[in-house]
């Protein structure tokens, strides 16, 4: 249950709480066994002119574990529902970079269902999910896409790589080098 709240926590993306932002994008990696990762690009409601941001989230479960073993044979307390152990960061980008990476997403031609039925796998899960106002497009893939989707997988490992560097404290690289 505890696990299923913090997973929860690290996938949700938008809402009030990022007003004055709508999601934009969100890149999701969900370990089978693991610490989930969620970095969420939010646009300005008023445009480019106005800084976007980038939200980081990720679930430490190595320390929930340890902080469950410890309690031994008690059982956890209530209050536990709302400190799981995930890590949250925000990082400012210019409107317009948000732009251009809209942009760059509106230029990738990609069927909405592609490659052979797999069974699942026991390994990482990888999902893209973009926003437009109302309209969402989601591509989950585990551990290789299918070969049509190769455009999506593509930025997702160049935005992850680069998101990654930004919250290492580099500079945002050009959405035009992705």
């Amino acid at each position: 249950m505890f696990s299923g709240l913090a997973r929860m926590r690290v996938w949700v993306s938008g809402g009030p709480i990022h007003a004055p932002h709508d999601p934009v994008l969100q890149l999701l990696i969900k370990p089978w066994d693991g610490d989930d990762e969620s970095w969420t690009v939010y646009r300005h409601e008023n445009g480019a002119q106005k800084p976007g941001k980038i939200v980081f989230k990720t679930w430490d479960q190595g320390a929930e574990k340890k902080r469950f073993r410890a309690l031994g044979k008690k059982a956890a307390p209530r209050s536990w529902r709302d400190t799981a152990n995930v890590a949250e960061k925000q990082y400012t980008v210019p409107g317009r970079w948000v732009r251009a990476l809209e942009r760059r997403i509106e230029a990738l031609s990609v069927p909405p269902m592609a490659g052979a039925v797999r069974p699942l796998a026991r390994e990482t899960e990888f999902t893209l999910s973009l926003w437009r106002s109302r309209q969402k497009a989601t591509f989950s893939w585990n551990p290789t896409p299918p070969a049509q989707w190769l455009p999506i997988a593509n930025l997702f490992r160049s935005l992850l790589k680069a998101f990654r560097r930004h919250g290492a404290g580099k500079p945002m690289v050009n959405v035009d080098k992705l």
